[in-house]
């Protein structure tokens, strides 16, 4: 009986540990935020003091292979406005999913995007306006967020199709779990410009540490 439990219990440790799947790791190279004040007197009204710190930049990673698709029903996120701020300058999602932009500031904002593969603009609305404003991103591709009234504010969208995908901390660092063992092609875009890929190689139960940037190069 006790030989027995060992080895459930054996198996449930396994399995919660991933040992079929493999891990993926590494840094991306990332620009700093630039640190000057936020002009805010050509705004109606006076915001001074009230703009929050711009979020540190970020680059979203993904992978690309065999079964790597993303899932058919992405769940619903959040892109909120604060502190006269995007909550983050980026967001990673899947094809279709669905990005509501709830305003959490006394003022107005004014979502839109003329750049990348989803053009589109909100209108303006105020804090606790129902429904909450929201979009449908359906295409792959890069987005840019701005707002009509407060030009200091600026995120990104990318949309990946791949169900294995994150986006960097400030330093640059990632992580990518429950990565089936295979060769894939591993991607790190930071803006229009910027978008780097090394081929990986995941070996169940083991971490793969790869290096994305100017001079990514095979494992």
């Amino acid at each position: 009986m006790f030989r027995s439990l060992l080895i459930l219990h054996c198996a449930l440790a396994a399995s919660a540990l991933g040992q079929g799947t493999g891990i993926v790791t590494g840094v991306v190279p990332i620009t700093p935020a630039p640190t000057g004040r936020v002009a805010v007197e050509k705004y109606t009204g006076s915001i001074s003091g009230k703009v929050a710190k711009r979020p540190p930049p970020a680059a979203g990673v993904w992978l690309e292979g065999s079964g790597t698709h993303a899932e058919k029903n992405p769940a619903k996120l959040v892109m909120e406005q604060r502190g006269y701020q995007f909550g983050s300058s980026l967001l990673v999602i899947a094809p279709g999913t669905t990005v509501e932009f709830p305003n959490q500031d006394p003022d107005y904002h004014n979502i839109f995007s003329v750049k990348g593969t989803k053009r589109f603009d909100i209108g303006r609305y105020k804090k606790d306006e129902t429904p909450v404003p929201s979009v449908t991103f359906d295409k792959p591709g890069f987005v840019v967020l701005e707002c009509e009234i407060h030009d200091h504010m600026n995120a990104m969208v990318l949309i990946v199709d791949s169900r294995f995908r994150t986006q960097t901390d400030a330093a640059g660092k990632f992580t990518l779990t429950g990565v089936p063992p295979g060769r894939y092609t591993l991607n790190a875009r930071l803006d229009h410009k910027r978008h780097w890929t090394t081929e990986v190689t995941v070996v169940a139960g083991k971490t793969t540490a790869a290096a994305l940037g100017p001079k990514s190069t095979l494992p």
